[in-house]
């Protein structure tokens, strides 16, 4: 679940991988600032924006666009822009780490990370030279409910852009030198991890909150189950689920719709669709009841990491709207009521945010923070002090429209780059939102009432049934969290 965003924090779902967060999503994806590719970069400079940008100004409208359906069930959104002589793809297939077979953990992500090492008739060499001769991007990366492979080049450079996604997606090759680079890579990776405790709070917190479930585990796996991978998993991974009639396509930029889809009618051609689509890799996450309390065993800290957290809702659920302005309220972006009270007032902590992460049947929310192992105890005590004045009393109505003032003025930014919008034609694909998300997203914002705002505060933000997670010395920690429930201390994994 990668982490480049803006104010308000990105909020992911749990779990975060040394590689950074899974795929998204609670904040909308517009709100995520993107890292601008090079040619993105280039022709960026001085151009227009693709939609209306002022919170104030006419309502959003995203360029015309059609959803089609390719003969081997694959399906492709074209998004005509020409704002920018950019044309950007992105792939997306219905698996990620929720998909790994259970003692296999981290397998979607090895194999995502395998698909540009080889593909078709090209190595790995070959594949970076022939994209970074035209200037552009190519990439592929798994989350925990997605695998993404994505492409930016100029308009010119369209039929090589399209050539090396195809082979990436439907031909890699994974050689088996590359394979056993990447498997020390994400060896490496893991245990590097150890030595940062924001990074081992974030991994302990996914078991600990959602127990066994596939959606328990960090996107990258296990040392144990990532060591014992082979290169015949990553085959079998990428032969069951990567298949058109299981995957989405979006093309946004200078195209012409009936020459792209040709395009792709041809390139696709000898991808066969396997005929069924797999069920859903999990099932919803019962909320723990009560309260209890983690110590991960890091004694040399002398700040401590601290997780409060209980299960959350879907992406697609009814109350999205109310739940993302009560958030903002409560934790998401720098004058919220955590930051002003527990940074500004209290100097607590340097940072301190509260995030919903949604996946398509379950979801979490955390708050996150850290401080001193001496004010252990006091930054708990005093943050579900907070949440708990805003639950009962609601918030003003000046922090409301304020809330709302900044959703509605920060979502157009992300909408600027073809990719951005690319993003979101899959993202409303995937999480069954309605097709008119973006052009009503402001709308429906601004429609949340008090009372929405209120019944979501008390409905969905948790202060009694909480997960409570430190990083910390457990000798120090252990008495300062006396009374907060059963406590358990264990090592890092």
């Amino acid at each position: 679940m990668r982490a480049r965003r803006i104010v308000p924090p990105r909020t992911h779902p749990l779990p975060m991988s040394p590689k950074g967060p899974a795929m998204p999503n609670a904040v909308p994806a517009a709100l995520r600032r993107r890292a601008f590719k090079p040619v993105a970069a280039l022709a960026l400079a001085g151009a227009a924006l693709l939609v209306a940008a002022p919170a104030h100004a006419a309502p959003l409208q995203l360029p015309a666009y059609s959803r089609t359906t390719l003969k081997n069930g694959l399906t492709v959104f074209v998004m005509p822009t020409r704002r920018l002589p950019l044309v950007d793809f992105r792939l997306m297939v219905r698996a990620g780490s929720v998909n790994d077979p259970a003692g296999k953990e981290g397998l979607a992500s090895l194999t995502a990370d395998l698909l540009t090492q080889g593909a078709g008739s090209r190595n790995a060499q070959q594949i970076a030279e022939e994209i970074a001769f035209v200037g552009g991007s190519l990439d592929a990366s798994a989350g925990t409910e997605q695998e993404v492979m994505t492409c930016e080049v100029l308009k010119k450079d369209v039929a090589t852009g399209l050539a090396l996604l195809r082979d990436i997606t439907v031909a890699p090759t994974f050689p088996a030198e590359e394979f056993a680079r990447k498997q020390d890579e994400a060896l490496g990776a893991i245990a590097s991890a150890r030595d940062d405790p924001g990074t081992v709070a974030t991994q302990a917190l996914g078991p600990f909150l959602l127990g066994k479930s596939p959606l328990a585990h960090p996107t990258i796996g296990w040392e144990k189950t990532v060591g014992a991978l082979t290169r015949d998993d990553v085959v079998a991974f990428h032969a069951r689920y990567f298949r058109p009639d299981n995957a989405v396509l979006a093309v946004v930029g200078d195209v012409e719709p009936q020459a792209v889809l040709a395009a792709l009618e041809a390139a696709f051609a000898g991808w066969k669709a396997s005929g069924e689509k797999p069920g859903d890799a999990y099932r919803p996450v019962p909320e723990p009841p009560g309260r209890a309390v983690l110590i991960v065993n890091k004694p040399e800290v002398t700040q401590t990491q601290i997780r409060l957290a209980c299960m959350g809702v879907p992406r697609n659920h009814p109350d999205y709207y109310p739940i993302t302005v009560a958030n903002t309220i409560l934790g998401a972006g720098f004058t919220s009521r955590l930051v002003n009270e527990i940074r500004v007032v209290q100097g607590l902590t340097y940072s301190i945010s509260s995030r919903f992460g949604m996946f398509r049947n379950a979801g979490t929310f955390r708050i996150s923070t850290f401080t001193k192992n001496e004010t252990l105890r006091k930054t708990i005590d005093e943050t579900l002090k907070v949440v708990k004045s805003l639950l009962e009393t609601g918030p003003s109505e000046e922090e409301l429209a304020k809330a709302k003032r900044y959703l509605t003025g920060q979502f157009p930014l992300g909408l600027q780059a073809p990719d951005a919008l690319a993003e979101q034609l899959i993202d409303i694909e995937f999480y069954g939102l309605d097709p008119k998300y973006v052009e009503t997203f402001n709308d429906r914002v601004n429609a949340v009432t008090m009372t929405d705002c209120r019944r979501a505060l008390k409905s969905y933000f948790c202060v009694d049934d909480l997960r409570i997670l430190v990083v910390s010395n457990p000798e120090v920690a252990k008495k300062a969290l006396d009374g907060l429930g059963p406590i358990e201390v264990q090592d890092p994994r």
